[in-house]
């Protein structure tokens, strides 16, 4: 026997079962989710991978002047004065620094499993110099002796392996050979200088010339008391972090241009220091610099898609509802049920499709098929091909509005507000004439549906 609200139950007794139908396919839709989630993670061990043998986030700096310095203090031990020789060092930061980058995006993304990761190799030039006047605070400190020709010029990478070649060092008019940095405020590279006569000097000029590899972002420190940076880039989608943003900046369809200006106001450390005041992390916070952003993120366009699922669900569903009301010919629950997890597999598909095709191809794909099989089965379900087509139309529509709230970024919120609040009008506007307390009456067999 067909279903029928007058012999089966109350159109309230409908409602309450497709309301649990609705609560079911939230099961699902968690599923969905947590797959997101999932391989998301996956490809954030794409990115791990891929850094640990070609570079990740890099950050760099303009060089500094370490100074070792011997401390002499008196301590009191059991009534007896001990003297203990204490060993740290004093670092001097450039009075100017001038870096120039010039980031290219390589043209073969690296592969891990299907997860392709973006790299890049960065020119980096470093001009500048040091004022040794800036030491002089330190150099009155009563008890110390400066080690002058065990000084080291020190250039600050936070991955070492990171680096493909450093094709000039010079310091104070001369060539510097590079190595590994001894443990100190931050790692990178250094070179044994020997300032016993610089020091007595006003300045000392630097130059410095890199290349570096990197696959998510890349960050400069701002250690001069006047840094300015100029970075070149083939990527068109940067996305600007840090502690500093551009003063200027150009972006097109080929790349980007930007310009810093940073001075030694706009940071928490002096030009000159002992180790004991500042750490990595201090100069960490004052780093600035840019990350490629994925302009089409297929997992975060898929959660934001399945976001909205439960409110296009309980949307079909009220529409399938008010439209069985209208036209009296009724859908039985379980192929509410169907339907509603014909509507689930849709996002399983575009999220599995994504991870091969574009995002607007699977979107497509997985729409098509989606669209046919509902109306193919409506058209069954109701014994009408035309309302099978109707049915088709209509979700056409729907999913073409869920795609326009996937690729918003600003305006998802607004947009998926409007939308929603427009379909709802349009059920109650449909629906605002039907007398629900007298549909327990005779139902049109779908035997006689147009």
């Amino acid at each position: 026997m067909a279903f029928q609200i007058g012999e089966s139950g109350s159109v309230t007794l409908k409602a309450v079962l497709i309301g649990v139908i609705v609560l079911l396919l939230l099961i699902p839709l968690a599923m969905l989710r947590g797959l997101v989630t999932e391989r998301s993670a996956l490809r954030e061990q794409a990115y791990a991978r891929v850094a640990e043998g070609w570079g990740g986030s890099a950050v760099l700096g303009g060089p500094m002047l370490v100074v070792p310095t011997l401390r002499t203090v008196v301590e009191k031990i059991n009534d007896k004065d001990v003297t203990r020789i204490l060993r740290s060092d004093v670092y001097l930061l450039p009075a100017r620094l001038d870096m120039k980058v010039d980031l290219q995006l390589q043209d073969e993304a690296r592969y891990v499993g299907i997860y392709a990761v973006p790299v890049y190799l960065a020119d980096l030039q470093f001009n500048g110099e040091f004022e040794f006047a800036a030491l002089q605070p330190l150099l009155d400190r009563p008890g110390v002796t400066y080690l002058w020709h065990e000084s080291r010029l020190r250039l600050p990478v936070s991955e070492v392996r990171s680096l493909r070649e450093v094709s000039e060092a010079r310091f104070a008019g001369q060539g510097v050979k590079l190595g590994p940095a001894q443990p100190g405020v931050y790692r990178g590279i250094e070179a044994r200088v020997d300032l016993t006569e610089l020091a007595k000097t006003a300045s000392a000029a630097f130059e410095f010339r890199a290349v570096t590899a990197g696959s998510r972002d890349l960050s400069l420190l701002p250690l001069g008391s006047t840094t300015t940076l100029q970075m070149h880039s083939n990527w068109p989608h940067p996305s600007f972090h840090g502690a500093f943003l551009p003063a200027e900046r150009t972006i097109s369809d080929d790349g980007f241009d930007a310009r810093w200006q940073v001075l030694e106001l706009n940071r928490s450390y002096r030009q000159a220091f002992s180790e004991e005041e500042v750490d990595e992390s201090v100069l960490q916070q004052s780093a600035f610099g840019v990350g490629l952003y994925q302009a089409v993120d297929v997992y975060q366009r898929s959660e934001r898609a399945v976001k909205y699922a439960l409110l296009f669900i309980a949307l079909t569903f009220l529409t399938f509802f008010a439209w069985e009301q209208v036209t009296r010919n009724p859908l039985h629950p379980l192929q509410y049920l169907m339907i509603g997890l014909a509507l689930s597999i849709f996002y399983l598909l575009l999220i599995a499709l994504s991870e091969h095709i574009s995002f607007a191809a699977a979107y497509l794909s997985a729409a098509l098929a989606l669209v046919a099989l509902i109306g193919v089965y409506v058209a069954g379900a109701l014994r009408s091909s035309l309302r099978g087509s109707v049915a088709a139309v209509a979700m056409s529509a729907v999913y073409a509005l869920l795609y326009a709230l996937v690729l918003s970024e600003d305006y998802a919120l607004l947009l998926g507000a409007i939308v929603l609040f427009v379909a709802l009008a349009a059920v109650m506007l449909v629906t605002r004439r039907v007398d629900w307390y007298r549909l327990g009456g005779p139902v049109v067999s779908r035997t006689d549906a147009v």
